[in-house]
């Protein structure tokens, strides 16, 4: 499986979201797990949309009467099966993170866990962050919650950008942390990236044996792009 995270963030308004949902129906493919995730006050729209749906957070709280939280519970109501956590432009604290994939485990909605470390480093030092991050991070957690994570790479520098890391190191970066997993969890868990991706770049990227999909911001802001970048895969 091929996945396509669009992380719309908080660039469109009402009537461009609803334009925009209605344009991606013209770009469902087989094969690729294409995933929207709106701003929260435009989840319910996509209530019937023919892909899947993201929130773009999570509460820590599982219950209980939490003014301006976004429950796991409600919005796997409103058929949200994915959720982003610890985006750059929203990182948590470990112990939140943890309590947010126990939240949406039970209620049955996918978590892509996004780690960013700096570009510039090696891929051996990248590779290490990601090991010391995931340690933290899935270890303590039960098997069915550890299962239920999908990991997302983003160098923070280049989120919004055009350029993205390269193709080279990204594959040594993918395949070891995957290895890592494999040995230590017992989990084949997909590695998606983002970060600068564009349709020129995704080419390129898309030929990396390991990588298992894309998590796509400012491009995706023009649905033409999704197109394209569907092309490719």
């Amino acid at each position: 499986m091929k996945y396509l995270m669009i992380n719309l963030k908080t660039n469109k308004n009402v009537n461009e979201i609803l334009e925009y949902k209605k344009k991606l129906k013209e770009f469902l493919a087989e094969q690729i797990e294409m995933v929207v995730f709106p701003s929260s006050p435009f989840l319910a729209f996509f209530y019937d949309a023919p892909y899947k749906i993201g929130s773009q957070n999570l509460s820590i709280y599982e219950n209980g009467a939490h003014t301006g939280e976004i429950l796991a519970k409600d919005i796997a109501s409103l058929k949200v099966s994915y959720c982003l956590l610890n985006h750059a432009e929203t990182k948590d604290t470990i112990e939140n993170i943890k309590v947010k994939i126990k939240n949406a485990t039970k209620a049955k909605i996918k978590v892509v866990l996004c780690i960013g470390t700096t570009e510039e480093k090696s891929e051996e030092k990248i590779t290490q962050e990601i090991i010391n991050f995931l340690t933290l991070i899935v270890a303590p957690l039960k098997k069915q919650e550890q299962e239920n994570i999908l990991l997302a790479y983003e160098p923070p520098s280049l989120i919004g950008k055009t350029e993205t890391i390269p193709p080279e190191k990204l594959a040594k970066i993918c395949q070891t942390t995957k290895e890592y997993i494999k040995n230590n969890f017992h989990l084949d868990t997909p590695f998606l990236y983002g970060g600068g991706i564009t349709p020129e770049n995704c080419k390129i990227l898309t030929k990396i044996d390991k990588l298992d999909g894309f998590l796509i911001g400012n491009s995706a802001n023009n649905p033409e792009n999704i197109r394209q970048i569907l092309v490719n895969f």
